[in-house]
């Protein structure tokens, strides 16, 4: 399992792959994908940690979207973001660097490698003229830039959920993805 995987992954369903709707759609699609491409390893959906960590460790969040292991047991985790034309782009931002911190937490454990993947339809995302600072900063441009989020860049709404502090910054290109319909999304990858 690796990050060319990945990239061969969306790079071979350009323009003639699959319908991208919702984050379970991709999930299920790209678990298919790893499947195929991987026969020797586990691939598991929404894997509870519980079942990796007993007893439990205190990580951010309690389910893996795609958990993976191998006959050797290494683990690997690939975690999904896939905002749409209607969600709020500051919190799904946020939301992915929260993804970021879950990678290293698990990394820290024992994952042998862990990937964060964000896909989205919302220019916003990338095309914020005004962005300057604050979350926004972390995603406009050609690459996202993420590191660790201070209170003081968060919106007024995101203030209870706190800060994030990562222990590295994790620098990506957005890249180009056509859906069957020709929809263009932007997305990326960040290994931990």
């Amino acid at each position: 399992m690796n990050k060319l995987l990945l990239d061969h992954f969306f790079e071979n369903n350009n323009a003639n792959g699959y319908e991208i709707y919702n984050e379970a759609g991709l999930q299920h699609e790209l678990a298919l994908y790893l499947r195929n491409a991987l026969p020797d390893h586990y691939v598991r959906l929404e894997y509870p940690i519980t079942r990796v960590f007993r007893p439990l460790q205190p990580f951010r969040k309690k389910e893996m979207d795609i958990y993976i292991t191998d006959k050797e047991g290494r683990k690997y985790l690939i975690e999904l973001k896939v905002p749409r034309e209607n969600c709020g782009a500051p919190k799904e931002m946020f939301h992915a660097i929260e993804d970021v911190k879950f990678a290293e937490e698990l990394r820290s454990s024992g994952f042998t490698s862990c990937y964060c993947i964000l896909i989205t339809e919302r220019s916003s995302f990338w095309l914020a003229p005004q962005a300057d600072s604050g979350i926004y900063f972390r995603f406009n441009g050609e690459e996202v830039n993420i590191n660790s989020i201070e209170n003081t860049d968060l919106p007024d709404f995101l203030l209870k959920k706190g800060s994030i502090t990562l222990n590295h910054t994790y620098i990506a290109p957005w890249k180009t993805f056509h859906d069957a319909h020709n929809v263009h999304w932007n997305y990326y990858i960040i290994e931990v």
